[in-house]
């Protein structure tokens, strides 16, 4: 009789110490560590953010040291050379890794929220987990930047054709940029994330595509001055990417993280909002519709030519053209598509 008895004792001694021991603040986390690329800093607005990533990935077993740097280029070659487990940057560079997600940017490829909405969530769902792999690169979510307008220190380039001879500023490795740019008869400007503004605000280059986000903290409103205007037409969707060595991570980490991105993206969308409303009116720049319309298709011929060119990847684009269609399925793409490559 005295068995039973003693055991028990130890199962209810051992049970709530089994439930201690199985508590998440007991648990393993692995270490990682996550590069974030900032303009402003560690007190800008990505990095902000990260502070409650960091919070949601101990609940997939991740403890995420954040590092910093208002620097893309050296934030991208930390996380080349294994130095960042993690690190966000923009497509422009996460393109290089994973050229599906990269591709997001194309131009004129999403025309407005709506368009952007259903593009995240379709990339979030588990169907699309295999296309935000490319080899041992995952891109494990996506937070949008907002429209990329064109801002002119002379209002009166509001056509292409007034382009021509001007100066335009290009991200300095960006050679597919440069030879856009060079096609419309205008001069490509090497610039970096860190003299952009600064280049558009003291007159070294006369048009800068930048999205509204950029216009206080690049203070973009004193290369405006005085007869400057923002083209009210949107070029493309830029997004910030995370980017992760997928083996170093738990199996199912990029999924989980892509659905988190999803679930916030309308925190975002408000943020760019917001980022939108404060520009002073007086600056945008409306153009008529048949230009738009020449435009859109200027911009359906570069991204085909893109594509063709190995720069973007074909099925983002296709994935693009399919969202637009659902849209509005009287464009003439939707009927006759060029994009299927």
């Amino acid at each position: 009789k005295e068995c039973p008895t003693i055991m028990k004792r130890m199962f209810r001694f051992c049970l709530p110490l089994l439930f201690v021991l199985a508590s998440p603040a007991l648990q393993a986390y692995e270490k990682r560590v996550l590069c974030v690329w900032d303009i402003v800093g560690n007190a800008g607005p990505i990095a902000d953010a990260v502070k409650e990533y960091q919070l949601e990935a101990l609940k997939w077993g991740v403890e995420l040291e954040v590092q910093v740097n208002t620097s893309e280029r050296v934030i991208t070659e930390q996380f080349r050379a294994k130095q960042c487990d993690a690190a966000i940057v923009s497509e422009l560079r996460s393109r290089t890794f994973v050229k599906y997600a990269g591709s997001l940017f194309a131009v004129g490829a999403i025309p407005d929220t709506d368009h952007l909405r259903l593009m995240h969530q379709l990339l979030a769902t588990p169907q699309s987990a295999s296309n935000m792999r490319e080899g041992p690169f995952e891109v494990a979510g996506i937070v949008p930047g907002g429209a990329v307008y064109v801002f002119v220190r002379d209002r009166s380039i509001n056509s292409l054709n007034k382009a021509i001879g001007r100066k335009v500023a290009v991200m300095g490795d960006d050679k597919y940029q440069q030879q856009m740019v060079e096609l419309i008869g205008a001069t490509p400007i090497s610039v970096t994330e860190a003299t952009a503004g600064s280049m558009f605000n003291n007159g070294a280059v006369d048009v800068l595509p930048a999205p509204a986000v950029a216009y206080g903290p690049l203070e973009l409103y004193r290369g405006l001055a005085p007869n400057g205007g923002i083209i009210r037409f949107p070029l493309s969707q830029i997004s910030a990417q995370l980017l992760i060595w997928h083996e170093r991570f738990p199996a199912e980490y990029g999924q989980k993280s892509r659905e988190y991105f999803f679930a916030n993206i309308d925190r975002a969308l408000h943020e760019i909002s917001k980022a939108e409303q404060q520009i002073d009116e007086k600056w945008w720049v409306d153009i008529p519709d048949e230009d738009k319309a020449k435009y859109e298709i200027l911009m359906d011929e570069t991204r085909i030519k893109a594509v063709e060119a190995g720069y973007w990847d074909g099925e983002m684009i296709k994935l693009q053209r399919r969202v637009r269609c659902k849209f509005d399925p009287r464009r003439a793409e939707c009927s006759k598509p060029r994009d299927a490559l």
